[in-house]
């Protein structure tokens, strides 16, 4: 078990652009593919990653500036700092549940595929970190004991079962909208607020006035040619949150805040335009992958479908994900502040949001006006979960040395919050060992 352990740490402090890569290259060769093929769909998955990530750099860098700002100016009060994803994910993989969760869920997806309970092939190990913190945590606050590894490993089993069915039930909307054939989303950070916002969607679809509202990007493109095309709205969009920034910082010269505006616009307008050209470097390497997968299945099981879940970074190039991620910077600022429940002040996840709107864009296909009012009522949620976590999350970082940031009490990340599902069993964990 050290030495599973051991080949756990490696591959992920080795990160996902040479984890996915070994992955999906063993994957293929088991399809039917040969070596190279193999090699060259999992390299080019590999680079089109890193460039993501690039593109994605670029954003954390301007919004975390950006949103320091805005924190700095407006006088925030909030002692509970967002140190980001990769924090959680540094956490999760980092304790003695790695092996143990990482066989339940992999036991956990090949059951439900036998017994037909879905159709997702999960080859997105990585993100088995959302399960692994709340493992790890329970194992910490019920301080080991055999019912806290009951309840670790069960809730492994039982939080990627749900998330296994929800990516089944969701993949037609993300082919549909996300040009996704043959790819399932089973990643809970995204996809798990589906459970909430196709509900909500379909009640406001119920209510007169509302209903008939139906803002897409494509109808503003229509309408306002060049001001409508992704291009210029990220140069807007970024420049309006700059000048927020700017402008309200005593003393600054005008020339010096116009400078900041045209340049917050234009990385916000170039990741408009590059994440989609990364994302189909992606798309280009998984789909030998998806293609050789299908003749496999067809062979050994004729007429059954499964599709190949994957990370939700697939998903992050679709215009209308990024103008929302970028709209829910100032929501997501303006509910921290007049929230009484929430200490979390958003800063490094900021850049993430593009994951976590996912699921506001889906059930109505790219209607804004809906996405925004389904992005507000999930940053509410997104908030709580992650106040709630920011205690174990201080607890957990012992693991890794992460030292709180200067000012604050506690740290947690956007990120576990918007694992909501993941943290009801903890709280019955908490509840039944303490």
């Amino acid at each position: 078990m050290q030495f599973l352990t051991a080949i756990f740490s490696w591959l992920s402090g080795a990160g996902a652009s040479v984890m996915m890569p070994i992955i999906l290259t063993i994957l293929g060769m088991v399809m039917g593919a040969k070596f190279g093929e193999a090699l060259r769909a999992g390299l080019t998955f590999g680079v089109g990653f890193i460039g993501l990530n690039a593109v994605i750099g670029i954003m954390s860098s301007t919004v975390g500036v950006l949103g320091q700002d805005l924190v700095n100016n407006l006088n925030f009060k909030l002692t509970t700092f967002d140190v980001g994803w990769p924090a959680g994910a540094a956490i999760a993989w980092s304790t003695e549940v790695v092996p143990w969760v990482f066989i339940v869920v992999i036991i956990t997806n090949i059951v439900m595929i036998a017994t037909g309970l879905t159709k997702t092939m999960d080859v997105d190990i990585w993100n088995y970190w959302h399960v692994l913190f709340i493992a790890s945590a329970i194992v910490l606050v019920c301080n080991g004991t055999a019912l806290a590894w009951v309840f670790a490993l069960g809730q492994a089993a039982l939080c990627m079962g749900i998330i296994f069915v929800v990516a089944d039930w969701v993949q037609a909307d993300c082919a549909e909208v996300f040009g996704l054939e043959g790819i399932s989303l089973p990643h809970i950070q995204s996809i798990n607020g589906c459970i909430v916002t196709y509900p909500v969607d379909k009640f406001i679809g119920m209510i007169p006035g509302l209903k008939d509202i139906d803002i897409s990007l494509e109808g503003i493109s229509e309408k306002l040619g060049l001001l409508g095309e992704p291009l210029m709205i990220g140069l807007i969009i970024g420049g309006l949150l700059q000048a927020l920034a700017s402008f309200t910082t005593p003393d600054k010269p005008f020339m010096t805040a116009v400078q900041e505006i045209l340049k917050t616009g234009m990385n916000i307008s170039a990741v408009m335009i590059l994440i989609p050209r990364m994302v189909a470097l992606l798309m280009e390497g998984l789909m030998p992958i998806s293609e050789f997968t299908q003749e496999f299945l067809e062979k050994r099981f004729p007429g059954k479908e499964l599709y190949i879940g994957l990370d939700a970074a697939v998903a992050t190039g679709h215009p209308f994900v990024v103008t929302l991620a970028l709209l829910a910077i100032p929501i997501i600022y303006v509910e921290a502040v007049i929230l009484p429940f929430n200490k979390t002040l958003p800063l490094t996840d900021l850049s993430a949001l593009v994951f976590y709107v996912e699921c506001c864009v889906l059930p109505n296909h790219g209607n804004l006006f809906r996405g925004l009012l389904l992005t507000i009522l999930m940053c509410i949620i997104y908030l709580f979960c992650a106040t709630y976590a920011g205690e174990v999350m201080t607890g957990l970082a012992s693991y890794t040395g992460m030292q709180i940031p200067e000012g604050g009490t506690a740290i947690t990340c956007i990120a576990v919050g918007s694992q909501f599902i993941t943290w009801i069993p903890f709280a019955i964990a908490k509840m039944v060992c303490l």
